[in-house]
């Protein structure tokens, strides 16, 4: 298990973070929340996500949801510009940037 000041090896989001990967994506972050319970800030590799949608950013939200209940945050490495763009256009600037500077 992680001590609570030393980040963990990033996880990756997917290249497609949208409605159509979205089961698989689901089941990758509850395994990363069933595996690490004691890490405070949890780095997340964005950089490489190429599309993103609605269903994707929800994932993320959720994600985020419940790591907070837990004391934890979500902390994305990296942002793609598809990302961004999704959290833009969906109103979560603000969220987005919680997210980035974490």
């Amino acid at each position: 298990m992680s001590d609570a000041t030393t980040l963990p090896t990033p996880r990756a989001l997917p290249a497609e973070l949208s409605i159509y990967s979205a089961a698989d994506t689901h089941a990758h972050m509850l395994r990363w929340l069933d595996a690490d319970r004691d890490t405070r800030v949890w780095p997340v590799q964005a950089a490489d996500v190429v599309q993103a949608d609605a269903a994707g950013v929800q994932l993320l939200l959720s994600l985020s949801h419940s790591l907070h209940a837990r004391g934890q945050q979500l902390h994305l490495v990296a942002a793609s510009d598809a990302l961004q763009q999704a959290c833009h256009g969906l109103g979560l600037s603000q969220r987005l940037s919680q997210w980035l500077d974490a």
